[in-house]
């Protein structure tokens, strides 16, 4: 037995179930082959860090990946294990992926209260907050070929000012973006960068800024 993500029934979401994750994406593949859209979504967790000079931290995805391969990714993703909830996941991709601790908050009012605590021990762990969490069909790169797959994602963004290294091959290195060179390399680079990236970047564009201005970045 793999791993075991959950999921829900596009016509039933108010019912999580657990899937194979191997099984769940051959056969959604095989379905938006067929009809041109999913009925099942798997739960996922989606994360941007910025440091505290307002650099986004993104990674880049490992060649070997058979979703999204080489392609220029969010800071954190990773599916929700069937029994765990989102929060827990996040904290635990964190250490999976970049080797670093979090914590995870769920108000605007809980971040601005843990920043002004943490903010000089912000070298040593990151503190994120929960913005949304919703369903819906997202475009995947999976074995050089796209394909909709439905998400049922929770979106965070958070702060996190000290080094990154990859624990695993998930990544093939982390780059730090400031906001201008980042939106100038993908209009002029869109290839080279996640369906998911353009969207969280400009769904939620105003809870960044937000974020942004705690530290003083335009």
């Amino acid at each position: 037995m793999g791993e075991l993500i959950t999921t829900y029934d596009l016509k039933k979401t108010d019912v999580a179930a657990a899937m194979d994750r191997d099984k769940f994406y051959a056969e959604q593949t095989k379905v938006f082959k067929k009809t041109g859209k999913p009925t099942w979504a798997c739960e996922v967790v989606m994360t941007l860090l910025f440091n505290l000079d307002g650099e986004l931290l993104l990674q880049k995805r490992s060649h070997r990946k058979n979703h999204n391969a080489s392609l220029i990714d969010k800071t954190i993703g990773g599916h929700v294990t069937f029994g765990d909830v989102p929060f827990y996941t996040v904290m635990f991709e964190t250490v999976q992926e970049l080797k670093v601790p979090s914590i995870v908050v769920e108000t605007e009012d809980e971040f601005k209260k843990a920043f002004k605590l943490l903010r000089k021990y912000m070298e040593s762990v990151a503190l994120v907050r929960h913005i949304d969490t919703r369903i819906m069909s997202m475009e995947r790169m999976i074995k050089g070929k796209k394909v909709h797959i439905a998400n049922k994602y929770n979106f965070y963004v958070g702060l996190y000012n000290g080094s990154v290294k990859p624990v695993d091959k998930e990544a093939s290195g982390v780059l730090f973006y400031e906001k201008k060179v980042l939106a100038r390399e993908m209009k002029f680079h869109p290839d080279n960068f996640t369906w998911d990236l353009f969207y969280l970047l400009k769904k939620y564009d105003k809870e960044i800024k937000k974020i942004l201005r705690m530290v003083k970045v335009k």
